[in-house]
């Protein structure tokens, strides 16, 4: 299994440590940081397949959320890994999972979802 398949699952298990959840410039891709100090975005491709990028450079990642698609072509600080290149079924549903974990704390949907149960007696 690939190391990024790996390191993604362990960030889905572990989505407390998911924080910064912010939305890029293009609607589908969120930018968020692990760990307090891992810079990272994930993208919801038209293909069907995802992409996961790690951000090892100084930037803020609000800068990074704000660039805008002629803007990329000018950036390269970053490292790109798809689910189309892993080619593996373990990927395209790990990354569309992180995809999921990441849109659903960019919307407060635990405490949404927690709300609604809690309201109720069963």
């Amino acid at each position: 299994m690939s190391k990024i398949v790996v390191a993604a699952n362990a960030m889905i298990e572990h989505k407390n440590k998911i924080s910064n959840v912010v939305p890029g410039w293009n609607s589908s891709e969120i930018f968020f940081i692990f760990d307090g100090k891992y810079k990272w975005s994930i993208f919801k491709r038209s293909d069907g397949h995802y992409s996961l990028m790690y951000y090892p450079g100084a930037q803020k990642l609000e800068f990074l959320a704000g660039l805008q698609d002629q803007e990329w072509a000018e950036f390269s600080d970053f490292v790109t890994y798809s689910s189309k290149d892993i080619s593996t079924r373990e990927s395209i549903e790990t990354f569309k999972e992180l995809f999921g974990v990441v849109s659903d704390l960019r919307f407060g949907m635990d405490d949404v979802l927690d709300d609604i149960i809690n309201s109720f007696e069963f």
